[in-house]
């Protein structure tokens, strides 16, 4: 199984060219690394690997997280991130992971390998709190200004995931914010919930930020710019409540604990990104600051969702559920 990894993305890429090759112990797995092939070869260099299973795709340049995404990817064509797109569509990996701009992974991903159709923008999204780890949230940062429709079809997604991950038959879904009540919210919310509430979708209603720790609901669905903030929240809270419990305490005893506290407060680490959701392909955004253990596990997600025929079972699953709304 070839899969490729966009080795000039995020804030270290010597991070992508470890974890790739830490990806290698299956022994299935084949990475292409995207990118400069004489800053890869340099870097390559002295390290042990099967030479057999990794091989370099040369690239031109990278979209810098101060570009605008759309327009660099159209401006770069044979930046790393469109050149891993590119092999998917043609077929030559099952998909690929960039920890470079999410933006440009988003536009390259849906410009390249096309949307569902009947979807107007693909969304990305998962669990991100590990005390409940069968509670999806979408959307993460793709889309910070959706209309109520869209987030409709983040709902569909969502829902699609879920049964796809964890089986169950029938998702609830609830939308993000400030309270319970109906009438909360901002007028996103407000326009959302009455339409959600029309829909044929198992709707539980409005939920709030604890509601995301108890997994009251399977699907919570909020804009991109809420899911971002969420999201880089539990991870921040979580560094800095680790680093206070080992600071505390320095009986060994609690080292499962605290390594379970990290995780759970990291879980994009031990998925090592998300999926882009709606687009035919699998295109997987990992965090910027990923380590070689994300990217590795990044890798192995991919392999993952491949051999759940994800893509074809995601827009099945996604026809059925905007069918009955």
């Amino acid at each position: 199984m070839k899969i490729a990894v966009d080795a000039m993305g995020g804030d270290s890429p010597i991070n992508n060219i470890d974890g790739a090759i830490k990806a290698l112990v299956d022994p299935e797995i084949e990475i292409l690394l995207v990118g400069d092939p004489k800053e890869l070869e340099k870097s390559l260099s002295g390290k042990d690997y099967d030479k057999q299973r990794l091989s370099i795709i040369p690239s031109e340049g990278t979209i810098l997280d101060t570009e605008q995404p759309g327009m660099a990817v159209k401006r770069k064509p044979n930046a790393s991130v469109n050149i891993c797109s590119g092999l998917v569509k043609k077929g030559i990996v099952e998909g690929f992971i960039s920890a470079g701009n999410s933006g440009a992974t988003f536009a390259s991903s849906a410009g390249i390998l096309g949307m569902f159709e009947g979807l107007s923008k693909p969304c990305v999204g998962g669990p991100i709190f590990g005390f409940s780890p069968e509670t999806l949230i979408l959307d993460l940062g793709l889309n910070v200004d959706p209309s109520p429709k869209q987030l409709i079809d983040f709902a569909s997604l969502g829902i699609s995931q879920s049964k796809l991950s964890y089986d169950i038959e029938n998702p609830t879904v609830g939308l993000l914010s400030n309270g319970s009540e109906p009438n909360k919210g901002n007028k996103l919310v407000k326009e959302s919930f009455e339409l959600f509430e029309k829909s044929s979708l198992n709707f539980f209603g409005n939920v709030e930020g604890h509601d995301i720790a108890t997994g009251k609901v399977d699907v919570i669905v909020c804009d991109g710019f809420t899911g971002n903030i969420i999201l880089k929240a539990i991870e921040g809270m979580g560094h800095v409540i680790n680093k206070f419990i080992e600071k505390n305490i320095t009986d060994n005893k609690y080292e499962k604990i605290i390594n379970t506290i990290s995780k759970n407060t990291n879980i994009m680490r031990e998925f090592g990104g998300g999926p882009v959701m709606g687009v035919n392909g699998i295109a997987v955004i990992a965090h910027g600051a990923s380590s070689s253990i994300a990217i590795s596990n990044g890798i192995n997600s991919i392999s993952w969702l491949s051999k759940k025929n994800y893509i074809n079972q995601l827009r099945n699953e996604l026809e059925e559920v905007r069918s009955s709304i």
